[in-house]
C-alpha cells in the first residue's frame, strides 16, 4: 500500500472586493462539506457562481468541484492587507488545482484583466511506484484557465527530439525544406508569429508530427 500526496502553495494580491467573494465561496463549500445550513449568498456570489436551479443556489459554486457531493479545496486559505489583499493558499495532501484555478478565476475577473495569476504543484508517493512523482503547472486568465503537467512537458521536449535530433546546432542561414523562410517572412508581415525563423520552423515540425500521429489508426 503507497500514499499519494498533492501538494501546493502560493499567493496572489487582489481587490478587498475580491479577497471577500473567494473567503465567502470558500466558507460556503466548507459549510456544504461538513453538511452544514451554509449562510446567504450574496447578489456578488450568485453572479459569480450562477446556479442553474434557483432552489439550489449553491449548485453553481459545487459545479467548479470534479465531485459536487465532496466540495474540498484541499487546502486552507489566509487573507491579509486592506484596499489591496493577499491571499494565500496551501495544501499538503490532497490540494486541488482545478477547483481552485475556478475559484479565483470566477472571483477575480477585475484583478485577472490587469494580469494573470498562476501555481505550481507537486504530487509524490510514500514508495517508489514507477511515474507517480510529478507535479504541474496552472495559469489563470480571465476568460479560461491553462494547465500542463510536468509529464505532458517531457512527453513535448522528448516528441521535439525525435523529430529534430540535435546531430549538430541547425544553421540559421539554411531553410527547412517544408517549411521556407518566404512563408515565416510572410507571417511576421503579417504579424501571425513573433517567433524566430529556427522556432517557427521547429513549432510547426512539432505540430505536423503530433497531427501524423493522432491520425495513425491503433492496431487491434
Amino acid at each position: 500500500m503507497a500514499d499519494h500526496c498533492v501538494q501546493g502553495s502560493f499567493a496572489f494580491t487582489c481587490t478587498a472586493r475580491e479577497s471577500a467573494l473567494i473567503e465567502e465561496a470558500w466558507q460556503h463549500a466548507s459549510d456544504l462539506l461538513a453538511d452544514l445550513a451554509p449562510g446567504e449568498p450574496s447578489a456578488e456570489f450568485l453572479a459569480a457562481f450562477m446556479p442553474n436551479d434557483l432552489a439550489n443556489p449553491f449548485n453553481g459554486l459545487l459545479e467548479i468541484f470534479d465531485d459536487p457531493d465532496f466540495p474540498d479545496f484541499g487546502a486552507e486559505i489566509e487573507i491579509a492587507g486592506a484596499a489591496e489583499r493577499t491571499v494565500a493558499i496551501y495544501g499538503t495532501t490532497d490540494f486541488q488545482p482545478g477547483p481552485i484555478a475556478e475559484l479565483i478565476r470566477r472571483c477575480c475577473q477585475e484583478s485577472l484583466k490587469v494580469a494573470p495569476i498562476g501555481f505550481v504543484w507537486s504530487y509524490g508517493c510514500s514508495r517508489p511506484r514507477r511515474d507517480s512523482f510529478g507535479g504541474g503547472w496552472c495559469a489563470i486568465f480571465a476568460d479560461h484557465v491553462e494547465f500542463a503537467s510536468t509529464q505532458e512537458e517531457l512527453a513535448r521536449r522528448l516528441v521535439r527530439y525525435a523529430v529534430t535530433p540535435p546531430v549538430e546546432p541547425p544553421d540559421p542561414w539554411i531553410d527547412y525544406p517544408e517549411y521556407p523562410s518566404a512563408d515565416w517572412q510572410a507571417e511576421v508581415a503579417n504579424g501571425d508569429t513573433r517567433l524566430g525563423y529556427l522556432d517557427w520552423a521547429l513549432a510547426l515540425t512539432e505540430a505536423d508530427y503530433r497531427e501524423c500521429c493522432s491520425m495513425k489508426v491503433p492496431s487491434a
